[in-house]
């Protein structure tokens, strides 16, 4: 049989043109991914280089507090960075400076033994913004009563001292551009002279007890917020009194923390940039490195099968099958249509048609050849050779 169509597929085909187009765009791909690889390793390297996150030292981001540390250090100011609660507590039982960037995160025992040491070495402790759960665990006459989340410049107010640190003008941000939401207002108990400074209505910004103070808004110590107003003044006069600052980040991995950590919380946070560059890396690689498969195309192609290869070929499946009824329709339909062109019937006929045709040039009886080439089932190898070979001999007499 010839003039049969092949199925092939845009690209396998053997078109001259498919290699050189694959060619084509498989570099600009190759450059895409080099691309990416290379900014996933700078960006490792140069995240790995500090700990970002809020108040972290060494951090130049807006939330980090590199200026400010860096300035404490050119003021002449020894600035260590504590992890551990125990750490943070020899400071100040050396008579040093601790600021405490997250005191809402310790427990009720962390921050127990802080107040401690305090009292027995005359340290200063800073805490940035604590709620009411952590002054509860200092013996301090200072609580929150409140929160401020407008943009709002503050000043002193009367009786303010050296609280205010020579600042005559603090800052703050709305609650949308806050580093930890609104900031946090205090009040302190009339009698035990604890002071306020920084006054919002009958509240302040800034705390003083016993050598605890409070700073209400971590703002006040980014990168982003201390260059405002006269924030640095507050900050760089409260936390180099001493001369000495222990700069306590709280972490998981402290011994005395309240929970122990998870492994998400060892992992650094520039794993999760890093990844994504990752993941980005590898999926433009799987572009450019596919093989891209066009549409589905026709090609004609030359072929010749021999007949009777077809026939036992469609032989063989019916056989596999286990259809001998299928093959005696086909039988019985290829038989009729030969008797229909010799007796000059159309093949519209229908089999009576087919039968009158037929009866005047053989012996055999209507309705031996209604049974023979009728839909009369076959249900065995047996009965679809004896068919054949009955519709065979029905053929030959047609001929006579």
């Amino acid at each position: 049989m010839s003039g049969e169509s092949v199925l092939l597929r845009a690209g396998t085909a053997p078109s001259a043109d498919s290699p050189t187009d694959g060619a084509r765009r498989r570099p600009w791909m190759t450059v895409l991914v080099v691309i990416a690889v290379l900014a996933a390793v700078l960006a490792s390297v140069a995240r790995g280089l500090y700990r970002d996150g809020p108040l972290e030292p060494d951090a130049p981001t807006a939330g980090g507090s590199k200026a400010v540390v860096q300035v404490l250090g050119d003021l002449g100011v020894e600035v260590t960075v504590d992890r551990h609660t125990s750490a943070a507590a020899d400071a100040l039982r050396g008579g040093g400076t601790v600021l405490v960037t997250e005191p809402n995160a310790l427990s009720g025992e962390q921050l127990a033994l802080l107040g401690e040491a305090r009292s027995d070495g005359g340290g200063t402790l800073v805490l940035v913004a604590p709620d009411g759960e952590a002054l509860s665990w200092l013996d301090t006459a200072i609580y929150p009563v409140g929160m401020h989340g407008d943009e709002a410049l503050l000043e002193p107010g009367a009786g303010c001292g050296d609280l205010a640190g020579g600042a005559r003008m603090l800052e703050i941000p709305q609650e949308n551009d806050s580093l930890r939401g609104p900031a946090y207002l205090y009040r302190t108990v009339e009698g035990t002279g604890a002071r306020t400074c920084f006054p919002v209505d009958n509240w302040a910004l800034v705390a003083e007890d016993d050598g605890l103070v409070v700073l209400g808004s971590a703002d006040l110590l980014t990168n982003a917020g201390v260059g405002r107003a006269d924030n640095s003044a507050l900050v760089l006069n409260t936390l180099g009194a001493e001369g000495t600052l222990s700069w306590y980040v709280p972490s998981p991995n402290d011994p005395m923390a309240a929970t122990e950590g998870t492994l998400l919380a060892h992992i650094p946070s520039w794993a999760g940039p890093l990844l994504l560059w990752v993941l980005l890396a590898a999926v433009l690689a799987l572009l450019a490195l596919s093989h891209r498969l066009g549409p589905v195309v026709v090609e004609p192609m030359p072929v010749t099968v021999r007949a009777q290869e077809l026939v036992l070929g469609r032989a063989r499946l019916l056989q596999r099958a286990g259809a001998p009824d299928a093959a005696a329709r086909s039988l019985r339909a290829a038989t009729a249509t030969r008797l229909a062109d010799r007796l000059g019937l159309r093949r519209t006929s229908t089999l009576d048609h087919l039968l009158a045709a037929v009866g005047p040039h053989t012996d055999l009886s209507p309705e031996q050849l209604r049974t023979l080439l009728g839909p009369t089932p076959v249900t065995g190898d047996d009965a679809l050779v004896r068919l054949a070979r009955d519709l065979d001999r029905l053929e030959k007499e047609i001929d006579r």
